[in-house]
């Protein structure tokens, strides 16, 4: 963002005191989100970025590669495409060691993906928990899918500073102000400030850990796949009980008043009512397109139990996120043989439950994205 740019956000919001940043965060996210949803959105997974990164930096690569990218470069230029990222996309892309490779890959991210991610996942969890509660009171909401948006400098979340040193007006202006010179920072510019200060360890590798042993544990009890899953989405249902419960106060003090409060045991009563409603509403399609983000996350863990000789490493949980991320909300995705293997499995009834395309194959994906955008190339002559 230029020093003019800036002076004009800072006039701007200097104009419009009455927005706060709230509301400005929940413009923007919107305006993005109608972005997006009138493009197909092609979701790849670490192993695809890769791909593409060696494609274009001439170095040895998969059959296709070369192709897919110049397909995928030319939706994006035409805007009948983008590439959006995710959290998880971005902690896998911190954990390259190597700062040429890690830079590219941003840079080649910023090309595809236009900036934009998925928020985090808690925050998506939250925005369908959300909207799921005030579609049904017959609220006016926008369409969930134009929710989920963010871009790539908030890619774990939203923060704003908050600098005592200022009037409370003249702060409201400065996160305003802050806010927007972020929404506009690449991903490569962010990767180079971070350089090799990230932390090169995640906390997959002991939840993988602690996953296997639990699952050995219980294997015996699994009579069938739909037990599993419902054992899955009733743990992630009490992880979603409290939002639920936040979002009903928040409707209580809007329409009753700001003095409404409850007591701890009328608390934990709400918490045991929105459980059930949430336990409910799951045993519906329309409940589990609500809250896809959840229903993928129970179908993608309940499999990998259900296979009970597998043990899963801090790698395949990446993998499991990415394909949550990706299956509720955009048209494909692009992953490696093991995961696209399990997404196959009747029993998940992904084609049926979700409107996501899952591909494996370089060479796969390079025809349809060809197909798909109208450019046949000879991949010889990319190179």
């Amino acid at each position: 963002m230029t020093p003019a740019r800036i002076a004009d956000r800072f006039a701007f919001h200097r104009a419009n005191p009455q927005v706060t940043v709230e509301q400005h965060v929940r413009q923007r996210v919107t305006e993005l989100g109608e972005w997006v949803t009138a493009r197909e959105r092609v979701y790849l997974d670490k192993c695809f970025w890769i791909h593409l990164r060696t494609a274009r930096m001439n170095e040895p690569s998969p059959t296709g590669a070369s192709a897919l990218m110049a397909s995928l470069a030319a939706g994006v230029s035409a805007g009948q495409l983008v590439c959006p990222i995710s959290d998880v996309l971005f902690l896998e892309l911190m954990k390259q060691t190597d700062p040429t490779t890690r830079i590219a890959t941003a840079e080649l991210i910023d090309e595809l993906s236009c900036g934009v991610s998925l928020s985090p996942e808690p925050t998506r969890v939250a925005t369908e928990v959300a909207h799921f509660l005030h579609a049904n009171a017959g609220h006016s909401v926008h369409p969930l899918e134009q929710l989920v948006w963010t871009k790539v400098a908030f890619v774990l979340g939203v923060q704003h500073p908050v600098p005592q040193a200022f009037a409370p007006e003249e702060r409201l202006v400065i996160q305003k102000a802050f806010f927007d010179h972020l929404w506009e920072i690449p991903l490569s510019m962010m990767v180079e400030t971070i350089g090799n200060a990230w932390p090169p360890e995640s906390s997959f590798g002991d939840l993988a850990i602690r996953l296997n042993r639990e699952n050995a544990v219980h294997a015996a009890s699994m009579k069938s796949f739909a037990q599993v899953y419902r054992d899955e989405i009733n743990g992630v249902l009490e992880v979603a009980a409290p939002i639920a419960a936040d979002v009903l106060h928040d409707m209580a003090r809007k329409a009753l008043g700001p003095d409404i409060e409850h007591s701890s045991e009328q608390r934990e009563t709400i918490l045991r009512q929105c459980l059930g409603l949430l336990r409910a509403a799951m045993r519906k399609p329309i409940g589990k397109r609500a809250l896809r983000t959840l229903h993928a996350g129970a179908l993608m863990h309940a499999a990998v139990r259900w296979n009970r000789t597998q043990k899963v490493d801090a790698n395949d949980l990446f993998d499991l996120h990415h394909a949550e991320a990706a299956l509720g909300y955009c048209d494909v995705l692009l992953t490696d043989g093991p995961m696209h293997t399990l997404l196959k499995q009747r029993h998940l009834a992904v084609e049926r439950e979700f409107p996501c395309r899952v591909m494996s194959s370089v060479e796969d994906a390079a025809d349809w994205a060809q197909d798909r955008f109208g450019r046949r190339v000879d991949e010889a002559d990319l190179k």
